[in-house]
């Protein structure tokens, strides 16, 4: 079967699912007009789903043949960024954007369920499309599995469209391939006052500012250069105006790891430095951890199917193994009901301007490389069942 042909064949509604998915972005924990949407896409084309929540769908396409159960995970949120593309088919909501590449994920997702529904009676097996919810850094994945409805599922396969890699481009790795990831809030606890009288008061902002500083100093002094940290701060919040010492700071950040012994001394440090900081400016403080998923191993045998797989529908320099990055996904918190297979596809293309980092606002994703993500997943699905 000529599955790279089949999705081709579905280029133009994948394209229109992407862009109407671009245009409604909603934050995590709370995609339900994106389900809603989901859900009508579906029934549309005929295909059944279950609706556990208001923001999960699963499409459920029952092959003719009785077999095992393989899952496809499509994520669904958006981020709370203000886009800059300039793109016809813009966010509509304010404040919020598909930076990380999601609305393209629900795209390939209910194409594969397009196209696994027409070949339903060559289907060994059951394969189930997983729209997740609050993937970034929001326990989605638990909340899928929480239902109970992936219980039965022998192997979870996705795909993440990856903009270092060029458009097409297929990677792959049995090795440890998306870190752990912990997010977390400190709030210090100063005094507040007149900025004319700084003595009076304790400068929430002055501390929060030495703690950004030598929170840097876990990746640059206390861990190996062998081993993949990083610490990043990514808001803080303080004061109201210019002349009022804020009595109040709020930081929140990630932290990602591989290695469950650098963890370990990742989080001694954190905590230390933190206590160490806020002393040193005789503040209050309070640290909210919240660790949002572990480290995504692949299964080897699943990776070995897709590296063959990926080596029918594209050329050798376009396939090979994945590197390792700190992107942290909840996908791998799957395993522990059957073996994953996580995956990425290039969306790079200097010709039309796609060459922005995920979570940038001016981020794209070159719409031609969807028909062989769309193409990889379902080759993958019908091999697994067909094994």
């Amino acid at each position: 079967m000529d599955f790279l042909s089949l999705a081709q064949a579905e280029k133009a509604y994948t394209a229109e699912m992407y862009r109407l998915f671009h245009r409604i972005p909603e934050k995590s924990r709370h995609e339900t007009e994106t389900n809603r949407q989901i859900r009508l896409a579906l029934q549309k084309e005929g295909i059944g789903y279950l609706a556990p929540k208001d923001n999960i769908t699963i499409a459920v396409i029952r092959g003719a043949r009785p077999g095992k159960v393989c899952a496809i995970r499509s994520d669904t949120d958006a981020l709370q960024l203000t886009e800059d593309t300039g793109l016809s088919y813009a966010s509509q909501n304010s404040g919020m954007m598909h930076a990380c590449g999601h609305d393209s994920h629900i795209a390939i997702g209910l194409t594969c369920a397009k196209i696994l529904n027409r070949i339903k009676d060559e289907l060994p097996g059951t394969v189930k499309i997983i729209f997740q919810p609050a993937e970034e850094g929001e326990f989605g994945a638990q909340a899928v599995m929480e239902t109970g409805l992936v219980n039965d599922v022998n192997a979870f396969f996705a795909v993440h469209v990856w903009s270092p890699f060029k458009t097409g481009e297929m990677r792959v790795s049995s090795k440890g391939v998306a870190a752990s990831t912990d997010m977390f809030t400190i709030t210090l606890k100063g005094r507040g006052g007149h900025g004319a009288v700084p003595d009076a008061c304790i400068d929430t902002v002055v501390a929060a500012s030495q703690l950004v500083i030598n929170l840097q100093s876990i990746v640059s002094r206390f861990t190996s250069p062998f081993s993949p940290v990083v610490v990043t701060i990514g808001s803080l919040h303080a004061g109201t105006r210019c002349n009022i010492i804020a009595g109040e700071a709020v930081l929140e950040g990630t932290i990602r790891t591989f290695d469950p012994d650098v963890y370990k001394a990742v989080h001694e440090d954190f905590d230390r430095i933190v206590m160490n900081t806020a002393g040193m400016y005789k503040c209050g403080y309070e640290i909210d951890m919240r660790p949002a998923c572990g480290v995504t191993y692949n299964d080897e045998a699943l990776v070995k199917t897709a590296l063959e797989n990926a080596g029918k529908i594209a050329p050798p320099d376009s396939v090979g193994p994945d590197e390792m990055s700190t992107l942290g996904d909840d996908f791998g918190e799957y395993r522990s009901i059957a073996p994953v297979c996580y995956m990425k596809v290039g969306i790079r293309n200097e010709e039309i301007d796609a060459v922005y980092a995920h979570h940038h606002p001016k981020f794209k994703v070159d719409e031609n490389a969807l028909p062989r993500a769309v193409a990889w997943l379902v080759m993958n699905a019908h091999s697994f069942l067909d094994q």
